[in-house]
């Protein structure tokens, strides 16, 4: 019985190696790979075609000094800012009206789920050709109803960022509902009845007992969706280009221009490592959040 056992156990175990081996492969080709190359040459002065120098830290004290990447900085904060708030309040508001159980609440479902669909490249030519300020939809519209565009949304120095921050809202708040729909769906009815019994209306109920009990999954929901803003680029090239001047630059595109127009690979290298020290203190804060014995 013994011997059966122990044989089970090591067919088990090697089925869960088997499983594993690919997912270990692809993270170490595709992420730490990657990751480990780019720290490694963020130590050099290398542009595409030429021959690497070794510059030790020179490239972070340049950095330290960029006024370009640390505006695009500040641009990228605001939309992280702007856009995640948004999409969060949305999220809870949708969250809670789809939270019931029929047909028609579950075809809602589905079809909320539509803008995440588009990748955000196929999303920014729609909203560009909806935002084109002759033939866009929808500065047809806000000019018919007497709202002051001057040349356009993305014309505009104070209106184009928040022309992209409102595409990133309509294509990411679903994810949000999702994300929050299943936080609701889990939180027990105990607390509720007590609430009700004890004559608590519904915002004495949405502040005293929902949104403590869902606040790890708000933690949760923001994390995934603060980094996920932070590495921003896809819409942003494709609706502005970070224009108009640089009002809609944020860090992933500065360091696109500079490494890929301007050919300073190692420079560039430098200054994703200095966005990625930005998204580990981001997440390091959430997770402190989500793991306080607070929460």
């Amino acid at each position: 019985m013994y011997l059966f056992q122990q044989k089970s156990f090591d067919k088990k175990k090697r089925t869960l190696i088997y499983f594993l081996v690919p997912i270990t492969v692809y993270m170490l080709v595709f992420f730490l790979y990657p990751v480990l190359y780019n720290l490694f040459i963020g130590f050099f002065d290398l542009k595409l075609g030429g021959t690497a120098e070794f510059v030790g830290l020179d490239n972070y004290r340049k950095m330290a000094g960029d006024e370009q990447f640390l505006n695009s900085l500040i641009t990228t904060m605001v939309f992280v800012f702007c856009a995640v708030s948004v999409e969060l309040i949305f999220g809870l508001a949708i969250a809670g009206l789809l939270n019931s159980e029929n047909k028609k609440m579950e075809i809602l479902r589905t079809f909320i789920l539509i803008p995440t669909v588009f990748t955000p490249l196929v999303a920014g030519l729609v909203w560009k050709s909806l935002y084109h300020p002759d033939m866009g939809m929808v500065s047809y519209y806000l000019r018919a109803l007497g709202i002051n565009i001057g040349r356009g949304l993305i014309v505009e120095r104070h209106l184009a960022l928040l022309s992209v921050i409102i595409v990133d809202v309509w294509e990411w708040t679903p994810l949000m509902v999702i994300i929050l729909l299943a936080g609701l769906k889990s939180l027990p009815k105990n607390p509720y009845e007590a609430a009700m019994i004890d004559g608590a209306g519904a915002v004495q109920l949405f502040f005293r007992i929902t949104v403590p009990l869902l606040k790890p999954t708000l933690l949760v929901a923001l994390l995934i969706r603060s980094l996920d803003a932070l590495k921003v680029f896809d819409i942003i090239w494709v609706i502005t280009g970070g224009g108009p001047g640089t009002s809609t630059t944020v860090a992933n595109l500065r360091i696109y221009e500079v490494g890929m127009n301007q050919l300073q690979v190692g420079y560039a290298a430098a200054l994703s490592n200095g966005l990625l020290v930005v998204g580990i203190i981001v997440g390091l804060i959430f997770v402190k959040f989500i793991y306080s014995k607070e929460g």
